[in-house]
Order: structure tokens, then sequence, then C-alpha cells
């Protein structure tokens, strides 16, 4: 399963500080260009999925 989105952002190296910024939040994302990948495995629970998407909007707010 994938999930991915895009993201407006005035900054050309995106990608290795949104990956850099995740590390720091204990995440492991895949930015590629302006767009975010989520592969979580299929026995995500909902409590880690809420973990994700508020690190990755705290990550996403900083970058924007």
């Amino acid at each position: 399963m994938i999930w991915a989105f895009e993201v407006e952002t005035p900054y050309a190296d995106f990608a290795q500080r949104c990956f850099s910024l995740a590390l720091e939040h204990e995440l492991l994302l895949r930015p590629m260009g302006n767009t975010v990948y989520f592969m979580p495995p299929y026995i995500i629970s909902e409590l880690e999925i809420n973990f994700l998407v508020e690190r990755t909007l705290k990550i996403i707010d900083s970058l924007c």
C-alpha cells in the first residue's frame, strides 16, 4: 500500500529537508521531488497512523 501527496513549497531541496526533518521526528518518509510517500505495513494500527499523520503535518507546516 502506498499513500502519496504533493506539497506546494518554495524549497528546491524539499525532499532532502523533508527526509531530514522526518528522521528527527522518528519517521521514515519517502519524499521524491515535492511528493511525499507513505509506505506503511498492512498491519499498521490506528494509533500508528495518527502518529504518522500528526508528525508529518508538523514537518509540512514547517516547510511551507
